[in-house]
């Protein structure tokens, strides 16, 4: 799957596209196919000043789509 990410802190430029293995779906979740995604201010302050603990990093928490299973 395609997501959004950024592999170390930095200005916008940071941000790419990247492809990433599919997640896994747990007993008592749900899988999205995403159609659009939310950047929050979180997502940025932490972009723009914080160590990345993981990488690649994936931003949008918030999001919209389909359910496609669960």
């Amino acid at each position: 799957m395609k997501a959004a990410v950024y592999d170390h802190p930095g200005g916008p430029e940071v941000f790419h596209h990247e492809d990433v293995p599919d997640p896994a779906v747990p007993v008592d979740g749900v899988l999205v196919r995403v159609q659009a995604i939310s950047i929050e201010g979180g997502d940025t302050l932490h972009r723009a000043r914080d160590a990345v603990t993981a990488t690649p990093h994936i931003v949008g928490c918030q999001c919209a789509g389909t359910v496609l299973e669960g």
